[in-house]
C-alpha cells in the first residue's frame, strides 16, 4: 500500500476531500522549477484527491491517505502508457496500410500515419475520459483515509 500525509480540507459524509503538495520526488528533481512552470504556474499546486473517509476525520486535520499500489499502477498506465501506445499502434498500422494497401506515397503515408496517430491518441483520451465517470462512482477504487494523525488547528492562538 502506497501512504501520503495529506490535510483534509472538505468533508461531505462518508467522503473527504484531501489536499497534498507534491514535495517527495518532487523537491529531490533537478527539473522540478520547469516542471511547476510548465504544470501552470511557477509555485507548487496542491493536488486534491476525493478519498473515502471511514475514520471520521475533520476539515483541517493531517491524516494518512492510503492507495493499493495496484490501482496506481493500473491508473498510471492508463494515463500514461495506453494514449502513447494508441499514437504509436494507430499512426504505424496507418501508415503500412497507406502504402501496402492504398498504394500512397511513402513520403504522403507518414503524413497518413502521423494524421491516424493524433487522431488515435484524442480519442484514447477522450475514452479515458468516459471511462472515469464511468468508474466515478467506484469507492473500491478509491483513496482511504486510514488515520488521523494530528488534530484541527486551534484557531484562537499559534
Amino acid at each position: 500500500m502506497l501512504r501520503e500525509e495529506v490535510l483534509v480540507i472538505a468533508v461531505d459524509g462518508n467522503y473527504a476531500m484531501v489536499s497534498s503538495q507534491r514535495k517527495r520526488a518532487c523537491g529531490s528533481c533537478h527539473a522540478e522549477a520547469s516542471c511547476s512552470v510548465l504544470s501552470g504556474g511557477g509555485t507548487k499546486h496542491d493536488t486534491q484527491i476525493r478519498a473515502m473517509n471511514p475514520v471520521g476525520a475533520l476539515v483541517g486535520q493531517r491524516v494518512e491517505l492510503e492507495i493499493s499500489e495496484k490501482q496506481f499502477l493500473k491508473a498510471s498506465f492508463l494515463v500514461y502508457v495506453l494514449p502513447i501506445i494508441s499514437l504509436l499502434f494507430f499512426g504505424v498500422f496507418a501508415r503500412h496500410l497507406a502504402v501496402h494497401y492504398f498504394a500512397v506515397d511513402p513520403k504522403a503515408a507518414e503524413g497518413v500515419g502521423g494524421l491516424v496517430g493524433i487522431i488515435a491518441l484524442v480519442l484514447t483520451f477522450f475514452g479515458l475520459s468516459k471511462l472515469n465517470t464511468h468508474i466515478e462512482g467506484d469507492d473500491s477504487r478509491r483513496p482511504v483515509i486510514r488515520r488521523i494523525l494530528t488534530g484541527i488547528p486551534d484557531s484562537e492562538g499559534c
